[in-house]
């Protein structure tokens, strides 16, 4: 039986594309909205009813709802990369609140809005405190403060039954940016930003996808949490477990900040697109993200099942397997 015509923004995308297969598995109906130029690879052979909306264009929107009989609403959709805050609040803000604004209007008894914010919008560990929830909001970037904002805002909604997620890096099969560190991995390199120790923390897709599942599923509201594997790493394990798994020896090099920072300032200069390093995203780079998962634990039942190696295994084997390494 279904548990309700579930709509997922971004489901083409990394982790759109794993909440799809365990919502599908969970009994949900799939309403999957994504852009018509959009990749749809990830999704081959999964039963979803597309959608195209346009986020701006709130007659769009409820109609869209409204004739699809959406119930609950996982917002995976987002911006990681722009090049000015004002673009990251466009993507991550406006668009937000316009889909929370037209889903209570097409749908007064929404079960459930799905947040996928970030640990950016609460900012790094300082002076090696552990992140919690209660932590004072600090983002240290564009794409945090966007996150926080948008966390802020659709809290204003009256009525909204939101819950917010904040994920630490999250790692998994269709994942781009790990890829290039596993790629560098396998080619023989490890390269670190700077000699400070770092204390980091992860979290496997499919164990995202299953907190938002109990999300979903939860009676609590206006409650935001924080998702890792519940464990905190050195700046070394990932790499390390990644030599492992695939037997290699690597020469790890330590490149200056300074260094980091002056290649990172070239290429925002040179590159029309936002390049994955810039001298906003190295601030998030460099910083410590050790967290605690107590409150998911208690409230939601999260139960991650995946520590890094185990998630790395699963992933790498994906990878090989679709040739990508």
């Amino acid at each position: 039986m279904s548990k309700g015509r579930l709509l997922i923004t971004g489901a083409n995308g990394f982790v759109g594309s794993h909440l799809v297969r365990i919502a599908l598995q969970n009994n949900y109906e799939i309403i999957a909205a994504v852009r018509k130029s959009s990749n749809l690879d990830l999704l081959k052979d999964l039963k979803v009813t597309y959608i195209y909306p346009d986020y701006f264009n709130q007659k769009n929107l409820v109609d869209l709802l409204k004739e699809n009989g959406v119930t609950h609403i996982a917002h995976v959709a987002g911006s990681t990369r722009a090049k000015s805050q004002d673009a990251y609040n466009k993507a991550n803000v406006e668009i937000s609140v316009n889909l929370a604004n037209a889903a209570l209007q097409a749908n007064p008894d929404l079960k459930k809005f799905v947040f996928i914010s970030s640990l950016a919008a609460t900012g790094a560990s300082v002076n090696g405190e552990m992140i919690t929830e209660e932590t004072a909001p600090n983002p240290l970037t564009f794409y945090g403060k966007s996150k926080r904002l948008a966390e802020q805002e659709l809290t204003k909604i009256p009525s909204l039954p939101l819950i917010a997620l904040r994920p630490t890096a999250v790692y998994g099969e269709g994942d781009k940016d790990f890829l290039m560190m596993i790629r560098m991995i396998k080619k023989g390199w490890e390269a670190y930003i700077g000699k400070a120790s770092q204390t980091l923390s992860f979290i496997y897709a499919d164990d995202l996808c299953n907190a938002v599942i109990q999300s979903l599923e939860s009676e609590k509201s206006g409650e935001a949490y924080i998702l890792s594997d519940g464990n905190n790493y050195t700046r070394y394990a990932f790499a390390d477990i990644v030599k492992k798994i695939l037997h290699k020896k690597t020469l790890k090099m330590q490149v200056p900040l300074k260094l980091v920072a002056t290649i990172a300032e070239l290429l925002e200069k040179t590159n029309a697109k936002t390049s994955i390093l810039n001298k906003d995203k190295l601030q998030e780079l460099t910083a410590n993200w050790q967290c605690s998962i107590a409150k998911a634990k208690q409230d939601l039942g999260y139960s991650p099942q995946y520590n890094l190696e185990t998630g790395l295994q699963k992933t790498i084997a994906w990878l090989l397997n679709h040739k990508e390494l």
